[in-house]
């Protein structure tokens, strides 16, 4: 009798375990990541999406951004969490309504539209330092002057210091850089810059004042 107890006792110890078993192996794994880090196929031979287009190329693209793109394509791309309306400074105190992408982080965009309407892209800007955003020809925050001069292939003209356009590159006199990328520099040595690169003036990249103040990309503008 104390046999037959001990095997039902065991056959119905085995019965629980296969159970639990099965339950923990067909238990589904939650969602993970978001629309913009999620790069698991949703079906087999379907590729998976890059997250990692940080490419710039003026007047065509910024990463996966596209010039034919509008403010809800934009929504649709990078998720709410990651998209707000914000007034966005034009210089001298003038503001206009755009979108800011990835806000408050070392790679926001800030978006202009033409018009108030959000149907066709204007500007980008990209001002974060440490920022990943770099353009084709290898242009990022932090490229210096003489990187720029070389990769224009010739000197370029900018603005002086101090005023709303500081730094901004007014011309590059025909040289490889991309007319539809705007680029404003800022000095790593402040001293320098007085008195000679101040105000309302163009200065060529050859300047030795522009040289001594170690000139870098602060900030640039991709144009559409």
């Amino acid at each position: 009798m104390n046999y037959i107890k001990f095997l039902t006792v065991l056959l119905f110890a085995f019965t629980i375990s296969s159970c639990e078993f099965e339950s923990s192996s067909t238990t589904k794994t939650p969602p993970h990541g978001n629309s913009l880090t999620d790069t698991t196929p949703k079906s087999l031979g379907e590729k998976p999406v890059k997250t990692d287009n940080w490419l710039v190329i003026a007047g065509k693209q910024v990463g996966r951004i596209q010039a034919n793109f509008n403010g809800s394509d934009i929504y649709k791309m990078f998720g709410e969490d990651n998209v707000m309306e914000s007034e966005i400074g034009l210089g001298e105190g003038e503001t206009a309504k755009g979108l800011l992408i990835f806000p408050k982080t070392k790679n926001e965009l800030q978006v202009l539209f033409v018009g108030e309407k959000f149907d066709k892209i204007k500007s980008i800007k990209i001002k974060g330092e440490g920022s990943m955003w770099k353009t084709d020809n290898g242009i990022a925050i932090g490229t210096t002057l003489e990187e720029l001069v070389k990769i224009n292939g010739k000197d370029f003209t900018f603005a002086g210091f101090e005023w709303d356009y500081a730094g901004v590159v007014t011309d590059w006199n025909t040289g490889k850089i991309d007319k539809k990328l705007g680029i404003y520099l800022e000095p790593t040595n402040m001293e320098a810059i007085f008195p000679d690169l101040i105000g309302d003036k163009e200065f060529p990249s050859s300047n030795e004042k522009a040289k001594a103040a170690g000139l870098k990309v602060a900030s640039f503008v991709v144009k559409f």
